[in-house]
């Protein structure tokens, strides 16, 4: 009997999924409110997930579609967004996506917006508490929090994500442009000289810091 119970409950913790709620307050100060768990949640960054439930859900739910923001999979566009990032938390790319949908606008469609239950502020916060040492994650916020002009809010994600991924050629390049937004361009010379070090391959930042008449000749 006591075998039988044992073999039974592993059986039921391998395929029942424990729920992680949304917390935190989206940017006008509400409470972060979604759907429930489902399937997952899994890890993003860690490799079996990756090859043995992340197929599944982008077959269904994050097609070349979707994450090009065109249509739906299995239902609207928003609904698929939500789904591949309750089953993967810190889906970096989905991440990417849902961050602009809402600020490109070129592809900001109002009523696809409206149809949002949940915020992106509130995928990155959930994000964040499923996995803090993710420094993509940390990147991302930042992103979507500079698209939107919050620019002290921004830097703290930035350097979070600088912190967790040192060698991010992409880290540093962002921080810089955000530096060079607060017009604290001595600081933004050493982001942008470790981001071209490190690989980074568009101008952008070294062009902005040649107008503000900052080189990045040592």
């Amino acid at each position: 009997m006591t075998r039988l119970f044992v073999g039974f409950w592993l059986c039921l913790s391998a395929s029942v999924s424990w729920g992680l709620e949304f917390s935190g307050q989206d940017l006008q100060g509400k409470p972060c409110t979604g759907k429930g768990q489902g399937y997952g949640p899994f890890d993003y960054t860690n490799s079996h997930h990756v090859r043995v439930k992340l197929p599944i859900v982008e077959q269904f739910h994050f097609t070349s579609q979707v994450e090009g923001l065109n249509r739906g999979r299995s239902g609207t566009l928003v609904s698929d967004l939500d789904y591949t990032l309750r089953a993967f938390p810190n889906h970096h790319r989905a991440l990417f996506a849902m961050i602009r949908l809402t600020t490109d606008k070129r592809k900001r469609d109002p009523g696809v917006v409206g149809a949002l239950e949940t915020p992106p502020e509130c995928y990155l916060l959930r994000a964040e508490a499923f996995r803090p040492d993710d420094g993509a994650v940390q990147m991302l916020h930042g992103l979507y929090l500079h698209r939107l002009g919050k620019l002290t809010e921004a830097e703290v994600h930035y350097r979070k994500a600088v912190a967790l991924m040192p060698r991010s050629a992409e880290a540093h390049y962002n921080l810089g442009l955000l530096l060079v937004d607060l017009e604290r361009y001595q600081e933004a010379v050493p982001e942008a000289r470790l981001a071209y070090k490190l690989g980074y391959p568009l101008s952008g930042l070294r062009k902005r810091l040649a107008t503000a008449g900052h080189s990045l000749s040592e």
